[in-house]
């Protein structure tokens, strides 16, 4: 569905520079509201497919942004209502006629009675745009997944629990229709990290000027401090939903003004960490080599780094101001996710690796994955081999711990630990990552020549406890995410963070050899 919505974008502009001005959203042919459903054994469906159908649907007709209901009505197909195995809010014609929508249920009823919710996402799939109500087939939020607010950091395919669907004699979901906000600003955060603004809403007393992306044009963004700022950690052009409303666009900077006048800049490039959110790096010194989807609109990316303005122009910074021109680009080629049986034998035949990974939800006594910042090929920060935690000044404080990873050489039982050193987690009493990184790549498990399975968690004097995702969606590498807040909307068992000397142990069956 991504490249239907690319192409789509394409057209699109394409007509516009003809001369020729398309229906806007509000003039295009209506397209259908319905609720998707089938129960557990699929005996009571129902698609909005035309079928001759027992259940009784209310549908309705999507004209724009605005508020709407769906129901269904089960009585005629089950006298004692249904169960699911899947439901969803879903929209027909509205990838044709609203690539930029996004869904935001309101309300859910079950046989008349309000039922709790958390918050879901919009993405386009099976030809229609929609959001899972109860989908347990999905364990993260899809690469095309968007939000009405922008963020889908704490969105889920389930947003109501399954035993709620138990007897469902009638099901209506209030909903309204958002136009998908896609919004530009300097994110920055100081060289102490005392002084941030990440566009997010959080309440600051920075000035924004941010800017409304209505396709291709010059814009213009800043931010004004009360207070000098000495230095940055981190600065960048960011795109909220840039990637998903926009895909294949570039961001081209024209100039940057430090306190009204413009500074000397590097070659810098287009990019997306979560294929969300587009990005122009100015300050980035975490990132030493060009990501896969980087992109110039001039096509050349050589000297081109995540380092753009000097430490040195920032030194005392009342405001920054930055120019770029919005400019359309052919969306770039997605490597092939299939490989052949060949191929799939040479990966396996060189063995792969499995390191276990952890970030405290307070004080962040973190070790990253393999191929992270601060990873294992991070020869400056030696913060790979040990935990590590920050004091208030932003310094490194090793906190010590050892580490069992293991080598994937072929079927079997694998298990990889962590035990605390003196300082244990601080005094951090969860966690808002557990997890087993690996460099088994995606492609391989997606083509089903290998599996991960029977995850097993036993945390300190613990019971060994179940409930990892096998995330092989997102990024190149296959990654156990036993336990991780920013996609999860609960943890999936209770714990206790483990005091000084004590161990994490994760248990993992690989089969396909």
């Amino acid at each position: 569905m991504k490249k239907v919505l690319s192409l789509i974008l394409c057209l699109a502009l394409a007509i516009s520079l003809l001369g020729i001005i398309p229906a806007s959203a509000e003039e295009a042919a209506p397209v259908e509201a319905y609720i998707m459903y089938a129960n557990s054994d699929w005996s009571v469906q129902y698609w909005n497919d035309g079928s001759d159908n027992p259940v009784k649907a209310t549908n309705a007709t999507i004209t724009g942004d605005g508020s709407y209901t769906v129901a269904l009505d089960f009585t005629g197909a089950a006298e004692d209502g249904v169960d699911t195995a899947f439901n969803a809010l879903g929209v027909k014609g509205a990838i044709e006629a609203f690539p930029k929508m996004c869904l935001k249920i309101t309300a859910i009823r079950i046989n008349g009675e309000n039922v709790e919710f958390t918050k879901g996402y919009t993405n386009d799939e099976d030809g229609a745009t929609r959001m899972n109500i109860y989908n347990e087939w999905v364990s993260s939020v899809p690469a095309d997944g968007r939000s009405w607010d922008g963020d889908t950091s704490d969105a889920s395919a389930q947003i109501v629990a399954k035993d709620v669907f138990t007897g469902v004699k009638t099901m209506e979901v209030d909903f309204d229709v958002v136009t998908l906000k896609v919004s530009a600003a300097i994110v920055m955060a100081d060289s102490a990290w005392g002084v941030q603004y990440w566009n997010d809403g959080s309440q600051t007393d920075i000035t924004a000027t941010n800017a409304d992306i209505k396709g291709a044009g010059t814009y213009t963004v800043g931010l004004e401090f009360p207070e000098a700022v000495n230095g940055l950690a981190f600065a960048a052009l960011k795109i909220n939903n840039g990637n998903v409303a926009y895909p294949g666009y570039f961001i081209d900077l024209k100039e940057v003004k430090v306190n009204g006048e413009a500074i000397e800049l590097a070659k810098g490039y287009t990019s997306s960490d979560d294929k969300v959110e587009m990005r122009y790096n100015l300050y980035n010194e975490w990132v030493t080599e060009l990501p896969p989807d980087a992109r110039r609109a001039d096509g050349d990316l050589e000297g081109a780094s995540a380092i753009v303005i000097k430490q040195e122009a920032v030194s005392a910074m009342k405001s920054i101001e930055a120019t770029f021109e919005f400019i359309y680009g052919e969306p770039p080629v997605e490597e092939s996710e299939t490989i052949t049986e060949e191929e799939a034998k040479a990966l396996k035949d060189a063995g792969f690796h499995a390191y276990i990974g952890v970030q405290g939800k307070d004080t962040y006594v973190f070790r990253n994955a393999w191929n992270d910042n601060y990873g294992l090929n991070d020869t400056e920060n030696p913060f790979f081999n040990r935990l590590t935690g920050w004091d208030s000044d932003n310094n490194a404080v090793d906190y010590g711990g050892t580490f069992q990873d293991v080598e994937i050489k072929g079927d079997g039982e694998y298990t990889v630990t962590l035990t605390t050193g003196d300082m244990g987690f601080g005094t951090t009493e969860a966690f808002n990552l557990l997890f087993v990184s690996t460099d088994i790549p995606n492609k391989l498990m997606k083509s089903g020549f290998l599996t991960i399975s029977d995850v097993k968690t036993k945390i300190g004097s613990g019971s060994t406890q179940s409930g990892a995702t096998v995330n092989i969606e997102e990024g190149d590498y296959a990654r156990i995410d036993v336990i991780n807040t920013y996609a999860q909307s609960e943890d999936p068992f209770g714990y206790t963070v483990p005091a000084a000397g004590e161990t994490i142990e994760i248990t993992f069956t690989v089969s396909g050899w």
